[in-house]
C-alpha cells in the first residue's frame, strides 16, 4: 500500500478493491419551494406588465369602428405571468409524480397547482372580459 498522511489511499497491484458509489441524499424540497415561489410571483409579475398592457391598449384601440388586434393587450398582460405559471405547474407536476417525494414536499407541490390554476381561471376571465371592451 502507498501510504500518504497516514491513511491507506491506494492498493498494491494485484489488489482488488470494490469502488462503491457515494450514498444518496434523500431529495430535498427545492423543486416544491421552486414551484410555489413562482406560482406566487405568476400574479405579482402582473404589475410590471400592466403598464406594458397599456401601452399596447393604447396602439391597437381604433379611432373608428371595431379593434383589429383585440388579443393583443391580454396578451401583453398576461405573457410573464404565463411564463411563471408554466415553469411552476412543471415543476409542481414532476414533484407529484417523483415516488421518492415526501408528503410536506407534495403538499407544497399541490398548493402551487392550486395558485396557479386560479391565477389561470381569473386571468381568462379578465382576458375575455376585456376582448369584449374592445369590439
Amino acid at each position: 500500500m502507498i501510504i500518504l498522511n497516514s491513511q491507506e489511499t491506494a492498493p498494491v497491484a494485484g489488489q482488488h478493491t470494490s469502488v462503491q458509489a457515494p450514498p444518496q441524499n434523500p431529495p430535498g424540497h427545492g423543486k416544491a419551494i421552486a414551484s410555489l415561489v413562482l406560482a406566487i410571483l405568476a400574479p405579482l409579475s402582473l404589475a410590471v406588465t400592466r403598464s406594458l398592457a397599456a401601452v399596447a391598449l393604447l396602439l391597437t384601440f381604433p379611432y373608428n369602428g371595431p379593434s383589429k388586434f383585440p388579443w393583443v393587450a391580454p396578451l401583453v398582460l398576461w405573457s410573464l405571468p404565463m411564463v411563471f405559471g408554466a415553469i411552476s405547474t412543471g415543476l409542481a407536476i414532476s414533484v407529484i409524480r417523483s415516488p421518492t417525494q415526501q408528503g410536506f414536499s407534495k403538499g407544497m407541490s399541490t398548493a402551487s397547482l392550486c395558485v396557479s390554476g386560479v391565477v389561470f381561471v381569473i386571468g381568462i376571465i379578465v382576458s375575455v372580459s376585456l376582448m369584449n371592451v374592445m369590439y
